[in-house]
């Protein structure tokens, strides 16, 4: 028996016929209204869903409480934490998957590169409560879970009507980082150092690597 990856299911997920189209509203008599997805090679999926009953759509990511100091903002909207490491190919391929669902449904969405920024893994760590692998996906606050989770809710539909509309499509980059989501510290150009004779660090906020989050692409 052959078990399906997590990369092809993306993969199909993406192809225009895997969209529901016009026709599918009316639900066949024959077929259950929500169907549990086996676990396959996704063992958090069983545990993640139970679809005997029908379920509003946050009811799938919140468990009643709200939401903790640690989680993105609310006004954040879609933020989609990452890793544009390339040591473990599971994990960028994951990351890449999600981002290329989340673009072919249009949704605006802010990427947070682990990778580039110790705080940002600090920042998932804390919003997930747990030393948490990207990819995961918050809404609004809310943590929709890793590739597996969200992979699902889209599977069974339910992932659209939790996110922003927008147009369809790869994401233009952006005029001021390139797509990379970080700009140069304009206080220390880079150096962490404070100008001056006094020496010091940096206090204009940037990272470890001299970088500050780009604020262009934090306005979505």
């Amino acid at each position: 028996m052959i078990i399906e990856t997590l990369k092809a299911r993306i993969l199909r997920a993406l192809k225009p016929s895997s969209l529901p189209s016009a026709g599918d509203g009316a639900r066949s008599p024959t077929k259950p209204a929500h169907q549990c997805h086996g676990g396959d090679a996704l063992s958090d999926d069983a545990s993640f869903f139970d679809a005997r009953e029908p379920l509003d759509a946050w009811e799938l990511v919140d468990d009643g409480r709200a939401p903790s100091p640690g989680d993105p903002p609310a006004g954040a909207g879609v933020v989609l934490y990452t890793t544009t490491l390339r040591g473990v190919r599971r994990t960028f391929e994951d990351c890449n998957g999600v981002r290329a669902l989340l673009e072919s449904l249009g949704a605006p969405f802010q990427e947070r590169d682990v990778s580039m920024d110790r705080g940002l893994r600090d920042q998932l760590w804390a919003a997930a409560g747990e030393k948490a692998v990207p990819p995961r996906l918050f809404v609004r606050g809310r943590d929709l879970g890793g590739a597996g989770q969200v992979l699902a809710l889209h599977e069974q539909g339910r992932l659209a009507p939790l996110l922003p509309c927008g147009e369809a499509g790869a994401r233009s980059r952006c005029g001021a980082c390139a797509g990379v989501g970080f700009v140069v510290c304009g206080s220390c150009d880079g150096s962490r150092k404070a100008g001056g004779d006094g020496g010091g660090r940096c206090r204009g906020g940037c990272n470890e690597n001299g970088l500050v989050m780009c604020p262009l692409c934090l306005s979505i």
